[in-house]
């Protein structure tokens, strides 16, 4: 018996459909990608579909899930800190909230303490995803409905990727790189 196809293109990977067009692969399980195509609109496609392709870097399927299960780890044994993703120039920064009234008092929230907590949302949304794809008893389109969602969480997130050093750690909503 063959074995079934993989991936062939990675998470965040922009690839045009013969029939709905340019999207993003924002999940894949064992055997379908999760796409979300303007509008968000997302769609399970199966790997073995012949009529997609890929619309600039198709990434590495490989690589995801080895960067997923070093940070799973990582971040398990406290090995991860916020110091590390926190770009150079915030570093010791503060994040003031200013009251449209004058009676009431700004509020100062150190950056690193800030960053901290949206890694925490970040990191539950990853968590989120991977309970939803996996998941046993939702039919395919209740995946891809909400998997759309998570996608418009990551994408209003978007805003506070000045915060991070590295482009690797920031949010991906349904429209980076398709502009």
């Amino acid at each position: 018996m063959p074995t079934p196809p993989g991936p062939r293109f990675g998470l965040g990977s922009i690839v045009k459909h013969r029939d709905f067009g340019r999207g993003r692969v924002v999940a894949y399980d064992d055997d379908r990608y999760v796409i979300v195509f303007p509008g968000g609109n997302a769609r399970s496609v199966a790997f073995s579909f012949e009529g997609m392709q890929s619309d600039g870097d198709p990434g590495d399927p490989d690589l995801d899930r080895i960067t997923q299960a070093v940070r799973h780890v990582l971040g398990d044994h406290g090995w991860l800190d916020v110091d590390l993703e926190l770009g150079k120039r915030w570093v010791g920064g503060t994040l003031r909230l200013v009251p449209g009234r004058d009676d009431a008092p700004p509020k100062d929230i150190p950056i690193e303490v800030f960053l901290k907590k949206l890694i925490g949302v970040r990191d539950k949304l990853r968590v989120l995803e991977q309970k939803l794809n996996g998941h046993a008893s939702l039919t395919a389109e209740e995946k891809l409905e909400l998997q759309g969602y998570i996608t418009r969480c990551y994408g209003s997130l978007t805003t506070f990727n000045v915060l991070f050093g590295n482009r690797a750690s920031w949010f991906v909503g349904q429209g980076e790189k398709e502009g």
